[in-house]
């Protein structure tokens, strides 16, 4: 929990945006990997604190990716009311392992499970995303890695 605390807000606007060129922002809807709309992604890339992944950025767009998982982690929210509860991805990216972006293509983000954390008075989350990868990446690094061995 410390750890959660000691990240919180330390990642660069400028190193949020960075990260945000290469990522993408995902939510599961059907068993199926679909970006945030290029409308709600350009005001996240804008103002990346300032964009709630809860109610301002839902639009999805109409086409799935393929995506696979590489690891879960928690990460921080605080928020003045439980019932606006309004996560930003660079709460997210504060707690991403440097080493874990390097494979990471996708950020799948799940705003309905929350906990709250025991003495903040209702004030302090945590939540959960997942990194992914895209599929079709993974293949090409398998295929690579067999000729390499042949």
């Amino acid at each position: 929990m410390k750890e959660l605390y000691k990240k919180y807000k330390s990642t660069s606007l400028e190193d949020i945006k960075r990260h945000l060129k290469q990522i993408k922002i995902v939510r599961e809807k059907d068993g199926k990997y679909y970006p945030i709309s290029d409308k709600n992604f350009t005001k996240m890339l804008e103002k990346p604190r300032n964009v709630s992944l809860t109610f301002d950025a839902t639009d999805l767009q109409k086409t799935p990716v393929e995506l696979t998982e590489i690891k879960k982690i928690e990460y921080l929210v605080k928020s003045s009311s439980r019932f606006f509860l309004k996560p930003d991805i660079g709460e997210v990216f504060d707690q991403i392992n440097e080493m874990d972006l390097i494979h990471t293509t996708a950020i799948c983000v799940n705003i309905e499970e929350y906990s709250l954390i025991d003495g903040t008075d209702g004030e302090h989350f945590i939540m959960e995303a997942t990194l992914m990868t895209d599929i079709k990446q993974v293949r090409k690094r398998k295929l690579d890695r067999i000729n390499e061995n042949t």
